[in-house]
């Protein structure tokens, strides 16, 4: 079977898990899953993953020459840097196939809006467990999450919070001290503040801000990871502080990942931003990110805006990336613990794509295809080790 056909295949497959499929096409398919190992891979990785509206469409619509040659380039570039068996050259161009669809589907707007409902949604009268907001005055506040909007008094503070957002009006009588808004693991969440400034944060993330901004600047203090879209106010610029560095803007986006204790990146996706980090400073231009380190060292480098703002829709896109940093992904957007049985296997490395409303054994068993890797659980701890 000549591999340029895996396009067509992939998209029989998945019109298979859709249940589109017409009978003379399935058995065809099932007939290549059964002689073919690399088709079966590709199957038993893509049955477990849930269906995207307009997907097989899109799919159909991509040039499957050109899509092949993505594959191909793609390959060989890799194939530079490690030598790869038949089947691990197999879920490489899988996994390529995959995130070009996934791509086509992001950028052709399907993904606008969550596809699914979280399971875990909660009475609209109550808050959620771990979604609060401290005010000043050392008052907890439970938010609700993917609920309908509604109506919270916090004092003198009237607070509109739902539908994954919270939002108030500015007053007089809100004071000058820090509010703490604090995103747990599983969500991700967006805050308008009195300026008109918008904030999104990412899953185990926490926001410091003030309900009004008083003087000649506008400072928030954040830990985790959230992009801004920053009103831009003359005379009064916004600053982000995080643990390592501080980011000064006048009227910008931009996203700011400060999950790692060594390493703060900057990513610019318009305007301008001035970051510094202890007595160094480095001003981006859009499309630019920096990364500071601990040692009082950083590096400058371009950036791919819908991979490092996937996030936002729910992704998360790695490149030759340590099981270690995904490990450390999976604990943030599941709430689990994440263990090496052996410790060799923290830095394997892959390529690939994480869904916060998959199902996080989903994923696993794809690292089990194409990992050589095995996990279990132990109460709330993910355990995760090579296969016997």
């Amino acid at each position: 079977m000549m591999i340029e056909n895996h396009e067509h295949i992939y998209q029989l497959l998945l019109e298979k898990r859709n249940g589109t499929i017409s009978e003379a096409d399935d058995a065809w398919v099932v007939s290549l899953i059964d002689t073919h190992e690399e088709i079966a891979l590709m199957w038993q990785a893509l049955r477990h993953s849930y269906s995207v509206p307009g997907e097989d469409l899109h799919w159909q619509q991509i040039d499957e020459k050109a899509a092949w040659n993505n594959v191909k380039n793609q390959l060989t570039i890799r194939s530079r840097r490690v030598k790869m068996n038949r089947i691990g050259m197999m879920a490489a161009a899988i996994a390529v196939l995959v995130g070009l669809a996934i791509s086509v589907i992001w950028r052709s707007g399907i993904w606008e809006k969550d596809p699914l409902p979280l399971a875990a949604a909660t009475h609209p009268d109550k808050g959620v467990p771990g979604l609060k907001l401290q005010l000043a005055n050392g008052t907890t506040v439970a938010l609700p999450y993917n609920q309908p909007s509604q109506q919270i008094t916090a004092g003198d503070v009237q607070l509109s919070a739902g539908a994954k957002q919270l939002q108030y009006t500015s007053n007089a009588k809100m004071g000058e001290g820090f509010n703490t808004l604090t995103v747990p693991p599983k969500m991700d969440y967006k805050l308008a503040l009195s300026d008109g400034t918008e904030v999104w944060l990412n899953a185990t993330s926490k926001l410091r801000f003030p309900f009004a901004f008083n003087g000649d600047k506008r400072e928030v203090y954040l830990e985790g990871e959230a992009y801004f879209n920053v009103a831009k106010k003359d005379g009064q610029p916004f600053i982000v502080h995080t643990a390592h560095s501080d980011i000064t803007v006048l009227g910008t986006s931009f996203n700011v990942n400060a999950y790692g204790k060594e390493i703060t990146t900057t990513s610019l996706v318009t305007g301008k931003v001035l970051t510094k980090f202890g007595d160094r400073e480095v001003i981006l231009k859009p499309g630019q990110e920096v990364a500071f380190n601990t040692e009082n060292k950083y590096s400058v480098n371009t950036f791919d805006t819908d991979e490092v703002l996937a996030w936002m829709r729910g992704l998360y896109v790695f490149h030759n990336t340590s099981l270690d940093h995904i490990a450390a992904v999976i604990e943030r957007w599941y709430g689990v613990k994440v263990v090496f049985d052996d410790p060799t296997i923290a830095g394997k490395k892959f390529t690939g794509g994480l869904e916060k409303q998959q199902r996080l054994d989903y994923f696993l068993e794809t690292l089990q295809i194409i990992g050589d890797l095995d996990y279990y659980y132990d109460k709330d701890v993910l355990h995760l080790k090579l296969k016997k």
